[in-house]
């Protein structure tokens, strides 16, 4: 439900928004493709926990994922856009040895569902300082709400760890005229502290077939986590993506 409220809540903004004298550019962007893990590690909690291998009960294997964004474009140069980018896999696996997780102990080689959620939504400001000579280079920061739950369970019995928060991220945007419509892309959100980091870095290619639709593919990294008194979690995600935009 939040994430279809989410989505509602950004169209509705847009459309609000109210007309002056700056031109405004709105667009939306769909994006999906193919998902994987290459690394989670989990420790809950930080002292006393179980370090262990998520990956050992959800798989690394490829599952489809989806994420939409909106996009406002005020002037030359402010850009404000809203994503939403939902993540979500469920396994079963065993440990082989027991685990400390939120105080219980779950016992080697008897079957556990493990279940991984880290759904982000985020709100991005950028200014595109520079646009000639076929190169664009835009620089802001974004606002990030994180959903995230690590959940365990075994025999009947479960255990859950659930975390929303907000996290400030750097934001930074590099684009390549090509020509004939075609261009390459980098976009991505970084920012990193001793509690933890977090990045989301797209490299695309995208082709512009009308005024108003193009496509565009490529991959995506999303990694990251936490190392604070109560939750150690680490993780890297892989996408390779299909987008589609229109300009409206």
């Amino acid at each position: 439900m939040v994430k279809f409220a989410v989505v509602f809540l950004t169209v509705m903004f847009f459309y609000a928004l109210p007309e002056n004298s700056y031109s405004q550019t709105i667009s939306f962007e769909a994006e999906a493709g193919n998902s994987w893990f290459s690394r989670n590690d989990v420790r809950i909690p930080n002292e006393g926990g179980t370090e262990f291998n998520m990956l050992g009960l959800i798989g690394t294997n490829g599952s489809e994922y989806y994420r939409f964004r909106a996009n406002m474009t005020i002037g030359d140069s402010h850009t404000i856009r809203i994503l939403a980018a939902p993540i979500s896999r469920s396994g079963t696996g065993e440990f082989t040895s027991p685990v400390n997780f939120e105080g219980r102990i779950f016992e080697a080689g008897v079957p556990v569902e493990g279940t991984y959620r880290f759904n982000t939504y985020r709100l991005t400001y950028r200014d595109t300082f520079y646009d000639r000579n076929n190169w664009t280079f835009g620089a802001g920061a974004a606002a990030l709400i994180r959903d995230a739950k690590v959940e365990l369970s075994q025999d009947g019995v479960t255990e859950t760890n659930t975390d929303l928060g907000f996290v400030p991220l750097l934001h930074l945007y590099v684009k390549r005229d090509l020509g004939n419509g075609i261009s390459v892309t980098l976009d991505g959100e970084t920012l990193a502290a001793q509690q933890g980091r977090a990045t989301d870095a797209a490299l695309s290619a995208g082709y512009d077939f009308s005024e108003q639709w193009s496509l565009n593919v490529g991959y995506r990294v999303l990694e990251g986590g936490a190392d604070v008194d109560q939750v150690y979690n680490f993780a890297w995600i892989n996408f390779a993506f299909l987008g589609l935009r229109v300009d409206i």
